[in-house]
């Protein structure tokens, strides 16, 4: 009796346990105090929890904002990725003042800032101030949470912790299409009568994106894998997600997941046997496809000559050099020209109009015409320089590997990724997207975690054979 009475005695396990039972109590009791529905208390011990570890170690902040910018859950007008990366930047922030390290600049935050002051310039002749100066807003929140990334995600372990948070990530959001595809709770395409599923996500088109970019990171794993469970389970979780793909019936996304393994297929010529194995189970997969799959791609040249319609709004101005830039677009090729004006002021209406024709060679509003169109020749030239220097940080980060086999399939994997998001872009997207920003950003961070694996391979040791004194 008198050790339960002194404190002193207590091991250490059972002081954490009377600790955390006591503040459970009290925060429970304070909950009900004021008010509050129960249903928010497991929210708030999360976000308790995911404030300790974040102050211990940043990367499973980050890893929550990444998984969170897949989940579309808000709160009031704040979605959950705007809530957990304003909580994580000023989390990290604390963890780096109090260790007193240094901020590592990347070269993909100087084109989100370009873009930014193309926005900041266009304020002067804009009719539509509340969309330019959302989109400021999301283009400075994008510049910090590439930030983030490149700074917390340091080595090759926490990148294969982030490749993978977002591999489980499409593989919840697969499960949940199947499911609802299965059960006839997706949606029905107004002009084509398809069933499509969208799983935790807001539209259908970003299932196909998720999938399509997680692909390629089990497939990695299954052509490079050193075990065979390995490549096991790298063909298992292709399959799972290749389940999504199919349910969201994205035609950009088939599109860019072709264009990934065209690439895949020429880094990876040495794995012959292990491709061929793929190929043969894509090809008898193939007659199992539901026909809404193939109703979705029957009619694609009707469909593409009729889904564009230009919708102008009152007061069109000429000034300012990028909106002329964009007039005279407009004037050389109306389709090309879709999405001309200031940040949103000419925009495309994808809704179904016979009048108009769109081409199938250049799918209409896509990432590579807004830049064209809304910016200017300036604006487009600084898209293809943040391409140019994606491809620049890969080309560095594979240059004298000195690493393992399967850290170079991850980077591998990382590269493919990127094929796949400037190919699905093709067929829409816009600068502002976070996700586009952090695939790029992503070459950089295995630009540096290539650089920490090749300065450890340099430093001085002992000689192959030699026996070290204990």
């Amino acid at each position: 009796m008198r050790a339960l009475v002194d404190i002193r005695r207590w091991s250490w396990e059972t002081r954490v346990s009377t600790a955390a039972v006591s503040a459970l109590t009290l925060l429970v009791a304070l909950w009900l105090y004021l008010g509050i529905p129960m249903l928010w208390l497991p929210a708030l011990a999360a976000a308790s929890a995911l404030t300790i570890f974040t102050l211990h170690q940043p990367v499973f902040g980050v890893l929550a904002v990444v998984a969170a910018q897949y989940l579309p859950i808000a709160v009031g007008q704040l979605t959950l990725f705007q809530l957990l990366g304003g909580m994580v930047t000023i989390l990290c922030l604390i963890f780096y003042a109090v260790n007193r390290r240094g901020l590592v600049l990347s070269n993909m935050i100087p084109p989100i800032l370009a873009f930014t002051l193309l926005a900041l310039q266009s304020l002067s002749f804009t009719h539509d101030a509340d969309l330019t100066q959302y989109l400021i807003r999301k283009l400075i929140f994008n510049a910090l949470f590439c930030l983030l990334l490149v700074n917390v995600i340091d080595d090759l372990q926490k990148f294969r912790w982030l490749l993978w948070v977002v591999v489980g990530l499409g593989m919840i959001n697969s499960l949940v299409a199947t499911v609802q595809f299965w059960l006839g709770h997706a949606r029905i395409e107004e002009f084509s009568g398809v069933f499509r599923a969208k799983g935790l996500l807001e539209n259908e088109n970003q299932l196909g994106e998720i999938t399509a970019l997680c692909l390629m990171v089990p497939l990695q794993l299954f052509l490079a894998g050193d075990r065979r469970w390995k490549r096991g389970a790298g063909l298992l979780i292709c399959v799972l997600l290749s389940f999504g793909l199919v349910t969201s019936i994205s035609r950009g996304a088939v599109l860019a997941v072709l264009a990934g393994l065209g690439y895949v297929a020429l880094r990876a010529s040495h794995h012959r046997r292990r491709l061929l194995v793929f190929a043969v189970l894509v090809a008898a997969a193939f007659p199992f496809l539901p026909e809404a799959f193939f109703a979705r791609f029957r009619n694609l040249n009707q469909e593409m000559r009729g889904t564009v319609a230009l919708s102008r709004r009152v007061g069109l101005t000429e000034r300012g050099y990028f909106n002329k830039a964009g007039i005279r677009i407009w004037k050389a090729h109306p389709i090309l020209g879709v999405g001309l004006g200031n940040y949103g002021f000419y925009y495309i209406l994808p809704e179904f109009n016979p009048g108009r024709r769109g081409s199938t060679k250049l799918p209409p509003h896509n990432l590579y015409v807004q830049a064209l169109a809304e910016t200017g020749i300036v604006g487009f030239l600084v898209l293809c320089w943040w391409i140019f220097l994606a491809g620049l940080n890969y080309w560095n980060a594979q240059r004298n590997w000195e690493g393992s086999r399967m850290d170079l399939a991850y980077i591998r994997a990382c590269e493919a990724l990127t094929i796949v998001a400037l190919v699905m872009y093709f067929s829409g997207g816009a600068i502002m997207y976070t996700n586009f920003a952090m695939v790029l950003t992503l070459s950089y961070v295995c630009r540096r975690c290539a650089g920490r694996v090749q300065a450890a391979a340099a430093l001085p040791g002992p000689a192959p054979g030699t026996v070290v004194p204990a």
